[in-house]
């Protein structure tokens, strides 16, 4: 005769602890990064492109821009270029010079709504743009203090 016992949790041949079973921040924010790699590397091409010979987006060749802009375009051709490659790396520099190139943008586009006169209003994206930025700054910052603190707690333990 055989008796058959009951299974319990703590019986699974395979058992999920709480932590696995928590959001796994440093696997997000890697993600995160590749795709936002993906969105800078396509922003700064499309720089490189205007500069290059092909039109702006209001159909306005490189050579027939003000100096201003022509300096604004080809500032963010080459750093969104380097952050690109930096945020696909996932490495921290990417991350700096990002938040940098954002934060620069986002200063050109409140100075236009500020009032700002010159370049700056060539110069100045659209506010959903703008919004864009800042929500995708507020989520790598978010993300990177999370994946930070599940590393450290994982660290200590």
């Amino acid at each position: 005769m055989s008796a058959t016992k009951l299974r319990t949790a703590s019986d699974a041949p395979i058992q999920a602890d709480a932590e696995e079973r928590s959001i796994d921040w440093s696997r997000i924010y890697r993600i995160f990064m590749r795709a936002l790699a993906v969105l800078v590397i396509g922003r700064g091409l499309m720089q490189w492109m205007v500069i290059c010979g092909g039109p702006n987006a209001e159909g306005i060749g490189f050579e027939d821009l003000p100096p201003g802009m022509q300096a604004s375009i080809v500032f963010f051709a080459v750093i969104e270029l380097v952050a690109g490659v930096g945020l696909w790396l996932t490495s921290a520099w990417g991350g700096v010079v990002w938040i940098l190139a954002t934060a620069i943008a986002i200063g050109i586009d409140l100075a236009m709504i500020g009032g700002m006169q010159g370049w700056v209003q060539i110069a100045a994206r659209s506010l959903p743009a703008t919004i864009a930025d800042a929500v995708l700054l507020l989520f790598y910052t978010g993300a990177a203090m999370m994946a930070a603190r599940q590393a450290d707690d994982a660290f200590t333990e």
